[in-house]
């Protein structure tokens, strides 16, 4: 199945102009089988999202994106949110609560925005990873976000770099928040995915990996075909 892995809708945030309509529409034209809606603070309920969907050969799943003192994490599992959960600490404790799963999203977005505007000087390779790998979010997730389309080159693949380091696959999602771009990164299963309980035991189970889709179509794993 071929998912985009982090999409905002308007019930999300003020900055998103794709309402739930649009996106259905969208995706029954673009060859995904599925999204991932990973709205910032709250979460859509699976009545809601089985009542939009009942008519169209879609899947819609329900994340949450959470900003927490760690930075942006998406949380699987979850289906409201909860006091206190902004400490990236607490939401590690009710993930491990309700058998969830939690994603660093974005995870290095700005990394190297000082040398880039001449503030400090440039990391060598080593440097930058050395840092990157002690970033203390990489001890609360599960995985990381190696593939999002609203960062840049650098920041990408610092973070698939990382999460080969690590041992983990990485996901991918297009983070769009309207038609524009949405489905360019994807995260491509191996198994079929219904709802959000088989979402994260695929994950568990890493029959996964990131992936970028062409304006052809194509769907070519991010970082080589040894990704697969």
């Amino acid at each position: 199945m071929i998912i985009d892995m982090h999409v905002h809708t308007t019930k999300g945030g003020y900055d998103s102009a794709l309402s739930m309509p649009e996106l259905v529409a969208a995706l029954e034209g673009r060859g995904l089988d599925g999204v991932c809606i990973t709205e910032h603070n709250c979460a859509w309920s699976r009545e809601e999202l089985e009542k939009i969907t009942s008519n169209h050969n879609v899947t819609v799943l329900a994340g949450m994106e959470i900003e927490t003192d760690m930075g942006h994490i998406v949380i699987l599992g979850l289906d409201r949110y909860i006091s206190g959960v902004h400490k990236a600490s607490k939401l590690r404790h009710i993930a491990d609560e309700l058998g969830g799963f939690l994603i660093g999203a974005h995870p290095f977005r700005r990394f190297f925005a000082l040398d880039e505007l001449g503030l400090k000087p440039k990391p060598d390779h080593s440097q930058a990873l050395e840092e990157a790998i002690a970033h203390p979010i990489l001890d609360v997730v599960d995985e990381i976000e190696v593939f999002n389309s609203c960062c840049t080159e650098r920041e990408n693949f610092l973070a698939l770099e990382v999460a080969r380091k690590l041992g983990l696959r990485g996901t991918a999602g297009s983070d769009a928040h309207s038609t524009h771009g949405l489905g360019s990164s994807v995260t491509v299963f191996q198994r079929e995915i219904r709802d959000e309980r088989d979402l994260i035991a695929e994950l568990r189970a890493g029959r996964f990996y990131p992936a970028q889709r062409l304006p052809s179509g194509e769907i070519i794993p991010y970082g080589g075909r040894d990704r697969l």
